[in-house]
């Protein structure tokens, strides 16, 4: 009566270790889209343009911002570069073409955001990599 009393609290022990483990997976919260700002100013030579953004948000440079016209459809893709001035900052376009005015977005992903080093401290110890606009 013993062994089989074991048994039981062993094969308890077991059920009671899983679902743990896949409560653990379960939680994995996707990329949302974050509203940063519109673009205030479009550059076609220079090939960037400026965001105003009514948020103070630590953008990382390289981070792909996506801006969608009036309809709701993509019209560019941006990269942002280290430069920034108060509430704008700078992007350089890969693809298509914005205009004054539409809304840019950014993927945020709070998995990699959840790291320090991620969190924008690189980027102040190297001040005199970034350009300030004026």
């Amino acid at each position: 009566m013993l062994s089989s009393g074991c048994k039981t609290l062993s094969l308890k022990a077991d059920k009671k270790e899983e679902p743990p483990a896949e409560a653990k997976a379960a939680p994995e919260t996707p990329a949302m889209k974050i509203p940063i700002g519109t673009v205030h100013l479009v550059d076609t030579a220079g090939n960037f343009v400026l965001i105003r953004s009514s948020r103070m948000l630590m953008i990382e440079p390289d981070t792909l911002i996506t801006v969608f016209d009036d309809r709701g459809e993509i019209a560019a893709t941006l990269k942002v570069s280290p430069a920034r001035k108060g509430s704008f900052l700078t992007a350089d376009i890969l693809s298509g073409i914005p205009k004054t005015g539409q809304q840019a977005v950014m993927d945020y992903d709070p998995a990699k955001r959840s790291d320090p080093a991620s969190a924008g401290g690189t980027g102040q110890g190297a001040a005199s990599d970034i350009q300030v606009l004026e």
